[in-house]
């Protein structure tokens, strides 16, 4: 299991402060001081993250354009950014239309955007609209049947939903510990479900010993009234599937798609990539987590030797 980040006993290095500049280059992300801070893997003060960003700076180990923070020689990922951002804004109504439909449909307990969307950042405004979603123990695979085909129909819409992250209420703590899903998790936008939101974010109390300015809640497209029409489908849908019959055709949808998509992981050599459990369905085929944190370490290597930056920055 990673470890998080120690603080250096003599204070934090310039070094530090880039990281999450680091992390974000490898998404074409230029970062705010607000963002930089938020994702920091120390505890530290704002005065402090600016007095290092200045060093940063002067140093040429890093540039400010219009209030981004980026890598020398990427100005043009600002305009990168902003494009991306309202690409995003045409995103954001579908994501949160299907969305509700999802938080409709029985047994859902909570829906949360993830990944580049939830941070603003479409490539091209072609990415998936990903979904963690939090259903009723002993109904995952029956909700993710249900999903499936709203995620067909939104392809016959020309939307590209991806529920590619089911866990029941019995699993909210992450027992895979580590920076990736640290920031996955401080990212996520819910848009139902506050109280297993914060559930949660309340359980997996680990998430700050990576990234210690990481408690703040992202409230604010979280809305839990369903409309009335949204509210008689959850009820009937609970009502017809809560007992035996509900019971039966979870055992049946559990079979086939375990089967199923154990099959297709195997095929893309991703069985250590995927879990299929009756509490869990996480489909990762292209294994983004290993890739992303390998990018990262890439990136810290090739700006640090020995502790200081190839650019002449050295740690504090």
């Amino acid at each position: 299991m990673d470890q998080p980040h120690k603080r250096n006993a003599n204070g934090p290095s310039v070094e530090e402060v880039l990281k999450p500049i680091l992390y974000a280059d490898i998404f074409d992300f230029p970062l705010t001081f607000d963002e930089i801070y938020k994702f920091l893997e120390f505890r530290t003060t704002p005065e402090e993250v600016k007095t290092l960003l200045a060093q940063a700076i002067e140093s040429k180990a890093v540039i400010l354009v219009d209030q981004f923070y980026t890598l020398p020689g990427k100005p043009h990922l600002i305009n990168k950014r902003r494009e991306r951002w309202a690409a995003s804004q045409v995103l954001w109504p579908k994501a949160i239309r299907y969305g509700r439909w999802v938080a409709a449909l029985p047994f859902i307990r909570m829906v949360s955007v993830t990944g580049s969307l939830a941070v603003d950042n479409p490539r091209d405004g072609v990415d998936d609209i990903d979904y963690l979603i939090i259903t009723r123990p002993g109904r995952l695979w029956l909700c993710r049947a249900l999903i499936i085909l709203m995620v067909r129909f939104g392809r016959w819409r020309g939307v590209n939903l991806c529920p590619n992250y089911l866990l029941s209420e019995n699993v909210l703590y992450f027992e895979e510990n580590n920076l990736f899903i640290a920031r996955e998790m401080l990212q996520m936008i819910p848009l139902y479900g506050q109280e297993f939101y914060i559930k949660m974010r309340e359980i997996n109390t680990w998430v700050t010993g990576y990234l210690p300015q990481g408690y703040g809640l992202n409230l604010e497209k979280i809305n839990d009234r369903l409309s009335p029409l949204q509210l008689f489908v959850k009820k009937i849908g609970e009502f017809l599937l809560a007992g035996p019959i509900g019971d039966a055709l979870e055992k049946i949808a559990q079979k086939i798609q375990i089967t199923k998509h154990t099959r297709l992981a195997a095929k893309h050599g991703a069985l250590d990539k995927v879990v299929f459990t009756p509490d869990t369905c996480k489909g990762h085929y292209d294994g983004h987590n290993n890739r992303t944190m390998t990018a990262y370490q890439q990136r810290l290597q090739a700006y640090s030797v020995n502790g200081n930056l190839k650019n002449g920055v050295s740690s504090k």
